[in-house]
């Protein structure tokens, strides 16, 4: 009491306010502490109740990454509520879940499974976010990263967190990833399940059948990531230098066929060797074209030969897979898009007639007309891809949160268009040239892509004005909307194939 003497009687009432203050404060938080306490008791309580009622009934599901306590779901942490997962999820089930042909899209049809696995219930929430919360999604995207980061120490992750991981990074266009996905991908031994698949004296279990697929599927990514992410510079448009993931993949590819003979095979499975079978055709190009003097003029008969040969190969791909695969594995659920293999058809197209601009350096010199020949059969194709792409109702739609995935082969078609045009536009038909670049253009623009938009209408531009076209001309010519095109003629396999 005396060492309030002597003060203000209103600085003696609010000391002795604050004082009531704290000890409310004080008795709140000893109540919240006890129920905390409750409710931490009563999750422990329920947590081991699901943890046992579930390892007996679903025991592949729960794993949690293997990363422990700390690898809390996207839920758990608190960055979104379990409706706002729901509606994340529904989004990806009715939208993205087919987009990438070889991943098996049965995955994704449980919910129940979906939510029980961390980095699986993360990755759909970044996917679906990229659509309809784009606001949150580099914080759903930072989520997944830490996920994985907690992959690198402690045991190997489970064959669900390698499956989430190669959708993250397929949708997200974050390579560097795939070392890391090839190489959990071995410790959990998919390449030995790869192989036992073609052992006749092993027995096809459906634990093998998925292991083994998930390696293939990962063959499929290396196979086509190693000639698709062409984004930048035109003198980069075959990555010739681009290494494999997956070390020996010949050793395994063989075995894929064992999945459609498998008592446990997937319809994904048909689509998986057809990606197999034709990017094994690219594969086989990028090894051998250029040890065959691409760059000299004119150009060797062995170059000639080998693209004359790989060129054929991929129309006999395509011609079989329209008419020996049953429908209702080689096509989705839209009617328009029921030829999806066109745009890989087009990309490979692009990418072997494409290695015949080694040897093209824009100098006055009549080039030799072999080369010409196979320049003018890759951008008939470049014209071919995006001409599908914008006229695509669902790829139209879904480009602005696909572009890392599906835009790389637009970024592929459109580099080689610059790259022909730059080098020999005097000696191609590039008439359908400008419109294709304008029609990518507008998709890029559409998708948000803004800057990438610019930096073609610029290239555009100045091919204009390489080749004295007039920039008008292309664009009074532009396609329709998508809603006015003709479904039934949009996906026609060229007719010269019928004779294949």
């Amino acid at each position: 009491m005396s060492s309030v003497v002597g003060q203000n009687p209103r600085k003696v009432e609010s000391i002795d306010k604050v004082a009531l203050l704290q000890q409310r404060l004080n008795n709140i938080e000893v109540t919240h502490r006890e129920e905390i306490q409750q409710i931490r008791s009563s999750v422990e309580r329920l947590a081991a109740q699901l943890e046992s009622s579930t390892v007996v009934t679903e025991p592949a599901i729960v794993n949690k990454d293997h990363a422990g306590p700390h690898c809390a779901d996207i839920v758990q942490s608190g960055i979104l509520s379990e409706g706002e997962w729901e509606e994340l999820y529904h989004f990806f089930r009715e939208n993205c879940y087919n987009v990438i042909g070889f991943m098996d899209d049965e995955l994704y049809k449980t919910q129940s499974f979906v939510r029980q696995h961390p980095l699986t219930s993360t990755a759909i929430c970044v996917i679906a976010a990229r659509a309809i919360r784009q606001e949150r999604y580099q914080t759903y995207l930072a989520h997944a990263h830490e996920l994985i980061k907690n992959t690198f120490v402690g045991p190997t992750p489970d064959i669900h967190a390698v499956r989430a991981m190669m959708l993250l990074t397929a949708w997200t266009g974050q390579s560097r990833l795939w070392g890391y996905i090839g190489s959990v991908s071995t410790e959990l031994g998919l390449n030995t399940a790869a192989l036992q698949l073609g052992d006749e004296a092993v027995a096809h279990t459906a634990d093998l059948v998925q292991r083994a697929r998930t390696w293939f599927t990962l063959c499929c990514f290396d196979l086509t990531y190693a000639r698709s992410h062409a984004r930048s510079h035109a003198s980069n448009v075959l990555h010739l230098n681009r290494p494999f993931v997956i070390n020996r993949m010949r050793d395994y590819l063989p075995f894929a066929k064992r999945l459609l003979t498998s008592p446990y095979t997937q319809p994904v499975d048909h689509r998986i060797c057809a990606y197999i079978v034709g990017f094994t055709i690219t594969a086989d190009a990028k090894a051998q074209l250029p040890k065959s003097g691409l760059q000299l003029n004119p150009m060797p008969q062995e170059a000639i030969q080998l693209l004359e040969s790989f060129d054929q190969s991929i129309d006999r791909w395509f011609h079989k897979i329209n008419n020996t695969i049953e429908p209702v594995y080689q096509t989705f659920v839209d009617k328009q898009d029921r030829n999806r293999f066109l745009i890989p058809y087009t990309f490979m197209k692009i990418y072997i007639n494409g290695f015949a601009l080694h040897g093209m350096d824009g100098s006055e010199n009549l080039p030799d007309l072999n080369r010409i020949s196979f320049v003018q059969k890759a951008l008939n194709n470049a014209h071919l891809l995006i001409q599908t792409q914008c006229r695509s109702q669902g790829i139209r739609r879904r480009f602005k949160y696909t572009i890392d995935y599906i835009g790389t082969t637009t970024y592929h078609a459109i580099n080689l268009i610059l790259k022909a045009l730059s080098c020999a536009h005097q000696y191609l038909d590039y008439e359908e040239s400008f419109m294709a670049l304008h029609q990518a253009t507008i998709l890029l623009e559409e998708a948000g892509a803004v800057e990438a938009a610019k930096e073609v209408r610029r290239e555009h531009e100045r091919l204009a004005l390489l080749t004295q076209t007039a920039m008008s001309s292309t664009e009074e010519h532009f396609a329709p909307e998508p809603t006015a095109i003709d479904d039934e003629n949009l996906f026609d396999i060229p007719s010269f194939l019928n004779a294949a």
